[in-house]
């Protein structure tokens, strides 16, 4: 077995034993709701180890979120304090994406309801609206990694079949800029129909999607849906997909409550499908994200960022979740694996005064700030991970 393909194992077994954790255990917390570490190595499953329209719109952080404690901030240009935990979004958000400008971590995301794109910084608190392109009704959007443009799936009209196009983002020239345009204009490219994963490769450059006919057809192609190619078919229909490096996409069969979970390694060049040898029940689990509640940290060492519920709600998991039949209240935690510790980073339900149920967290490429929806209400929030 190769290195690579060891490696991929090693990271799956790290995400298996933090869902565990994850569910089954709760780290005691300070008075002041600072980290507090201790060893995970108890809560261990296998025992111990040793080893684009009108003008530049801003919306101002008072109208965009709510509660929080204002001592414990930063300071924008403006010389007002930044909230560490901020509501970014005012409608339910697609999707969103975070990325840094030198020190300065970049947040685009799209509304559901009317497709306008916004963006957020975190050094200000203004909300900046960058197009206003009408694409209603979208269910989810998938943001290239740079920020550069997103895929929107939405449905067609009295039918469950599923509409993709690429939103690419243009600038707009500063010479022909008026009060009657936003910052971006965009185009828009149609891909096929009925699409139902898509991962993306991480510059941004490639995406994988599969369509279901029978069984399941996996094509590459450009962002725009041109230049597609056929990598193989396969009998099963359920995938969800995450492209890790260069060539390589993660593909694990959806599993719930009373199914196992496979995860298989595609190699796109050579166009091969090799099974990895750790299976998951009632565990969704992708290498670098877990229930939609944790992110891994680029660092060398093993360290998750996982939205963890101060309470767990009876039922079958995670398909009680996935059906919205139950909804958890997080708080965010720092887990260190190397050192079998974890911290509690921040109570987001007592910061906020509402609940929160992470999904769709993200971590920015310098790892000072999270992003994450709220599948409550789909509001996008951004968490700055440093006190």
């Amino acid at each position: 077995m190769s290195k690579k393909i060891l490696l991929i194992i090693g990271i799956l077994v790290v995400v298996g034993i933090a869902v565990f954790f994850i569910f089954f255990s709760k780290p005691a917390s300070e008075p002041d709701g600072s980290g507090t570490g201790f060893s995970i190595r108890n809560f261990l499953p296998f025992g111990k180890s040793d080893n684009t329209g009108t003008t530049t719109e801003t919306i101002s952080a008072e109208e965009n979120w709510q509660g929080g404690n204002a001592s414990n901030s930063a300071t924008s240009e403006a010389g007002r304090p930044i909230p560490r935990l901020r509501k970014l979004s005012s409608e339910p958000v697609a999707g969103a994406v975070v990325f840094n400008i030198g020190t300065t971590s970049i947040v685009r995301f799209v509304e559901k309801g009317t497709g306008n794109v916004y963006e957020a910084s975190s050094n200000s608190n203004a909300i900046q609206r960058l197009t206003n392109t009408t694409i209603p009704k979208i269910i989810r959007a998938f943001w290239l990694p740079n920020g550069s443009g997103f895929l929107a799936q939405t449905l067609l009209s009295e039918s469950e079949i599923i509409e993709t196009n690429f939103v690419k983002l243009n600038k707009n020239n500063a010479s022909t800029t008026s009060e009657s345009l936003t910052p971006f204009n965009t185009t828009i490219s149609k891909l096929p129909t009925d699409i139902k994963e898509i991962a993306i490769k991480p510059d941004s450059t490639k995406i994988f999607y599969y369509t279901v006919n029978g069984s399941s057809s996996w094509f590459t192609a450009n962002p725009d849906g041109t230049g597609a190619t056929l990598i193989m078919s396969h009998p099963l229909t359920e995938w969800l997909p995450k492209w890790v490096s260069n060539n390589e996409i993660i593909m694990q069969v959806k599993g719930s409550s009373e199914t196992v979970s496979y995860n298989y390694s595609l190699d796109i060049s050579t166009k091969t499908l090799k099974k990895l040898g750790v299976n998951f029940t009632g565990i969704s689990s992708k290498t670098n994200t877990l229930a939609e509640k944790c992110i891994q940290s680029k660092d060398k060492n093993p360290i998750l960022f996982c939205a963890v519920p101060n309470q767990l709600p009876k039922g079958n998991y995670p398909d009680v979740w996935y059906k919205g039949l139950v909804a958890t209240e997080d708080y965010i935690t720092k887990i260190d694996l190397s050192n079998d510790i974890f911290y509690n980073i921040a109570d987001l339900s007592s910061i906020s005064n509402e609940q929160i149920d992470v999904v769709d967290i993200s971590l920015s490429p310098d790892e000072t700030h999270l992003i994450f929806r709220n599948k409550i209400d789909g509001f996008l929030w951004m968490l700055r991970i440093g006190e």
